[in-house]
């Protein structure tokens, strides 16, 4: 056979023969079988990641290390200097508004900065305490009036109180003497009401005592009804489970034996078409091999025959059967290449048979092993459950339980109660007769105090009678004491007039002048004798605008200088033009009061600011404010940039230069810089701190 003849045939048998290796799972041999030539190889490719990722780095370190600048130049300018003055507006003086001490305030009805007219309502006061502190003042009228009407007699203060103290005593004796036959009264009552209930208490309690022993009992029955239960209850389930796990399990294992069933069909299928196709196969592999043998020999034939020169006939046939045999090898050849396929599909669907069969008996084995598990789970669980004789942790016996506890507790406390009511009963009636006993006392007490004092005030008049007659000096100190409950009444009368005209108003007090209410109580309450309830401002006055500003910046500001005042006023924002009248010394804070004259009607209490703006004279030097840095010393300087030659290059970096700052303003500041040149680019911002001598990079 010719080499074209028979590569064909040799490619055919390789490819079978790869086919059969993959079919198997075996692993491919490598290409490169040299060990030292493979490690040489690996070598290699990591010197060249290596060599790409350091370059990657180096590249990152050198931008990350460069700061990126914003720069500015020097130019000619003149500054804007704003000072912003906060504070508010206030009126030149203030009314106090003040109450007696005991003034009970229901409602504060204005609040702090309101603007209010005359008449308008500032406090709702209590109409009932209002009349109470009304009577308790005409009370002390009355007595001031009875210490003049005395003092005119020739009676000194001093006797004037005496008599007075005895008269009170007498009336505060004739009140306890009240207050103690009602007590006694109240006692008598109290104790013969204490009598009536105790028998009616006792009886309620002993139902209540027999009741809970009932619902003790009661408890008692449903505990053992609510074990029995409960067991019954636990059984049934776990029985219950039993069933279901096992029918589970019978249903999974005969869904298994037919699943396996049809995939070992499946199998036994396949087997018998690929050793089919295998034996059709390797025959006609066979028959190949004698074709090749025949087409040899038939040319072997036909070449002894051409050289022997024998008859052209001899020759002819001897042609012919070499055609033939040749016709025959590639008739057998095509169909090798057919049945070759077929016997690789045949192989494939036999090692997918294995596999489904393989696959199926595993996930069967999967899914039965947890079923018998459970059901061995739920027949142990079952068996507990039959053994089982505490029932104290089931739900239902909790609940039967928790009722008999709460039973036995209600018991003890009407067992409790019951003997408490009793003791506690028995002290009261003691107590009782001991509080008659008391209130009869103190009925004598108070009446021996009654005439004490009633001699009492007899013994005062008498010593007024002889001083008056016989002490020229008593005579001229009541005179003095005269007069100064005199004026005592006209302060007195001051402060009634003001609580009649706030009763005849309803209970109101109300402003007595149009203004602004600078302060008032927070909330309602008691007043306090002597506190101011309500501060209003003086509109009528004038108004004046006072604020606070640092002393820094009062060191540009001076009298006569001109600004726009802008306050709110009805919700809108108002401005007008305004000069400063006055500036105060600095506290201790550092704060300079500002002070401004207003013209005109204006809110009071409001906050206001007023803006004074000024422009300073030209300067030669100006750089943008974020380009000042100071030193430690609190002297000033700038950074610029400057190429210098390295050697990766020209490189940028930072270098510093001193600076004196003259003036500034938000946004620029005017400097002495003899080394600053005008084309210097000054840095300005930077990405990230830089100091002298730094690599920095212009933002683009």
């Amino acid at each position: 056979m010719d080499m074209p003849t028979r590569i064909p045939v040799q490619w055919s048998q390789a490819a079978a023969r790869e086919k059969r290796r993959l079919a198997a799972g075996e692993t491919p041999p490598p290409r490169i079988k040299n060990p030292q030539q493979r490690a040489a190889a690996k070598a290699l490719a990591g010197f060249f990641s290596l060599m790409l990722l350091l370059t990657v780095l180096s590249r990152a370190a050198y931008g990350a290390t460069v700061a990126r600048v914003e720069v500015g130049e020097a130019k000619t300018g003149i500054l804007n200097q704003r000072v912003t003055v906060g504070g508010s507006i206030e009126t030149e003086g203030d009314l106090p508004i003040t109450l007696p001490g005991g003034i009970e305030v229901l409602r504060v009805v204005a609040e702090k900065g309101q603007r209010v007219q005359a008449g308008d309502v500032l406090l709702e006061l209590d109409q009932e305490g209002l009349e109470s502190s009304l009577e308790k003042l005409r009370n002390d009228r009355k007595l001031l009036d009875l210490r003049i009407e005395a003092a005119g007699q020739g009676n000194t203060g001093e006797s004037t109180d005496a008599l007075l103290s005895a008269q009170e005593r007498v009336q505060s004796a004739e009140e306890a003497l009240r207050g103690a036959e009602q007590a006694l009264a109240n006692a008598r009552e109290d104790h013969e009401r204490l009598v009536q209930s105790r028998e009616t208490t006792e009886s309620r309690e002993a139902e209540d005592v027999a009741q809970a022993r009932a619902d003790v009992e009661k408890a008692e029955a449903e505990l053992e009804k609510a074990q029995g239960k409960a067991k019954e209850a636990l059984e049934k389930a776990a029985q219950e489970k039993v069933e279901a796990a096992r029918e589970t399990l019978e249903t999974l294992e005969e869904s298994a034996a037919e699943e396996k069933a049809a995939a070992q069909e499946a199998l036994d299928v396949a087997r018998e078409q690929q050793s089919s196709a295998g034996d059709v196969y390797w025959d006609a592999l066979e028959a190949g091999e004698r074709a090749d043998r025949l087409v040899e020999e038939a040319q072997a034939a036909l070449d002894k025959l051409m050289e022997a020169g024998d008859d052209e006939q001899a020759i002819a046939a001897a042609q012919a059967a070499l055609s033939q045999a040749q016709s025959v090898k590639l008739q057998l050849e095509s169909r090798l290449s057919s049945l070759s396929a077929a016997n690789d599909s045949a192989s494939q669907a036999l090692k997918r048979a294995r596999e489904a069969l393989k696959k199926t008996t595993e996930k069967w084995e999967k899914e039965l092993a947890p079923a018998r598990e459970n059901l061995e789970k739920t027949e142990a669980e079952l068996a507990e459950i039959q053994e089982k004789t505490d029932m104290s942790e089931e739900p239902l016996v909790i609940s039967a339980q928790a009722a008999l506890d709460s039973a036995r507790r209600a018991l003890r406390s009407a067992e409790r109660m019951e003997e408490d009511t009793r003791v506690s009963t028995e002290d009261q009636l003691r107590s009782s007769l001991r509080a008659i006993g008391s209130a009869e006392q103190a009925v004598d007490s108070a009446k021996r105090n009654l005439d004490s004092a009633q001699r009492g005030v007899e013994s005062a008049r008498r010593q007024m009678e002889n001083e008056r007659k016989n002490n020229e000096t008593a005579r001229r100190q009541a005179e003095i004491d005269r007069l100064g409950y005199l004026i005592q009444r006209q302060e007195l009368a001051e402060s009634i007039l003001a609580l009649e005209e706030a009763a005849a108003a309803g209970g109101v007090v109300t402003a007595p002048i149009p203004g602004t209410v600078l302060s008032i109580l927070e909330e309602p309450g008691k007043t306090q004798e002597g506190a101011r309830v309500v501060l209003l401002s003086r509109s009528d006055l004038g108004f004046q605008f006072v604020g606070k500003v640092g002393e820094k910046e009062a060191g540009t500001l001076s009298p006569g200088d001109e600004g726009v005042l802008s306050f709110q006023q009805d919700g809108k924002r108002r401005e007008v033009r305004a000069v400063i009248s006055g500036l105060g010394m600095a506290d201790e804070k550092g704060q300079v009061s500002v002070l401004v004259q207003l013209e005109g009607s204006f809110p009071t209490g409001v906050s206001a600011s007023l803006e004074i703006s000024k422009r300073s004279g030209q300067y030669n030097t100006c750089l943008p404010v974020g380009a000042l840095r100071s030193e430690s010393g609190g002297e000033y300087f700038v950074l610029v940039m400057r190429e210098k030659t390295t050697v990766m290059g020209k490189e940028q970096t930072a270098e510093k230069i001193p600076v004196k700052v003259l003036d500034k303003d938000s946004e620029l500041a005017a400097v002495e810089a003899p080394m600053l040149q005008r084309e210097d680019r000054v840095i300005v911002s930077s990405s990230k701190p830089i100091g002298e001598g730094d690599r920095v990079r212009e933002t683009e």
